[in-house]
């Protein structure tokens, strides 16, 4: 998750503040739920720090809690994309993924996808976030 400064304007008042969001999208999505027009949207430059975090070991940490392993990353990316060559509905497609791989870390990225793509978020800007938190842990 990143954090975005914001400035608006709700209910007739200036505002402003800091939005926790994993991209520019969802942190407008957000603000537009809560009836903010927005005037000003920018990643602020502190960063969770979780999202900083390196593993060391088999795996990739997500979130800095939990290991993905890179086994499970290559049954989810081949297993997607045969579904989803087949036609198959891309949001069923993750919630079947989800309940069938056995890690709890594979399944809390695809919930977090699948939650993302459910908000408005585009595909390749869901799978971006993961892969950005993904490449930043050490594979050993």
């Amino acid at each position: 998750m990143e954090a975005f400064t914001y400035k608006g304007i709700s209910a007739g008042k200036y505002v402003e503040g800091e939005i926790e969001a994993l991209n520019q999208e969802e942190a407008s999505f957000k603000l537009k739920e809560q009836k903010v027009i927005i005037t000003n949207l920018i990643r602020s430059s502190k960063k969770k720090t979780a999202d900083k975090k390196k593993s060391k070991g088999k795996g990739l940490s997500l979130f800095g809690k939990k290991k993905v392993k890179v086994e499970e990353i290559l049954i989810f990316s081949k297993q997607f994309s045969t579904m989803v060559k087949a036609g198959l509905p891309i949001l069923e497609v993750l919630g079947m993924l989800r309940d069938q791989l056995e890690g709890e870390a594979i399944k809390e990225m695809i919930e977090d996808i699948r939650k993302s793509l459910e908000g408005g978020v585009t595909l390749s800007s869901a799978l971006k976030n993961i892969r950005s938190i993904l490449t930043m842990c050490i594979v050993t």
